[in-house]
């Protein structure tokens, strides 16, 4: 995932915090949201482009107290993150927990680091997807299964 093209757009002066974790199998997207309502965070995938968008709306208390002081930041929000190519797009899922969205975007099978097995048949890997080779010994001379002529050996 590219951090670098990571685009963030406070509309309002809110810019909620993200933390992007990589293992082997899945990206994990995580965006502090807290007081913020379900109904007002959205979550989009288009064209490997991540959007996280929403609004902290300002809740207007009516007090008697004289004195008041806001440090929180209100207003609308947007966060973009361009996705590497090896995700499964149809895959994705985000849920809201305790004021953090967690989005999780698997990796393809394709993608994922695997082991190949090493083949110990003879007569060779490349002879076998070409088309066998049969080496006539006493002409030393090669032709494929087909009977054309093929280069000797010497």
């Amino acid at each position: 995932m590219t951090t670098g093209s990571q685009a963030s757009t406070a509309l309002g002066g809110f810019t909620p915090a993200v933390d992007v974790h990589e293992t082997s199998d899945y990206y994990l997207i995580s965006v502090d949201v807290p007081g913020i309502a379900q109904k007002d965070v959205h979550v989009s995938l288009t064209n490997g482009r991540l959007t996280v968008s929403g609004e902290r709306r300002f809740e207007e208390r009516k007090d008697e107290k004289m004195f008041k002081r806001f440090e929180r930041s209100y207003g609308r929000f947007e966060r973009s993150f361009q996705l590497p190519h090896d995700i499964d797009d149809t895959k994705v899922q985000a849920s809201c927990e305790n004021g953090v969205l967690e989005v999780m975007i698997p990796k393809s099978e394709v993608a994922k680091p695997r082991s190949i097995h090493i083949d110990t048949e003879k007569g060779g890997l490349f002879s076998r997807l070409l088309g066998q080779k049969n080496v006539d010994s006493n002409s030393k001379r090669t032709e494929d299964l087909t009977g054309a002529p093929a280069m000797e050996k010497h």
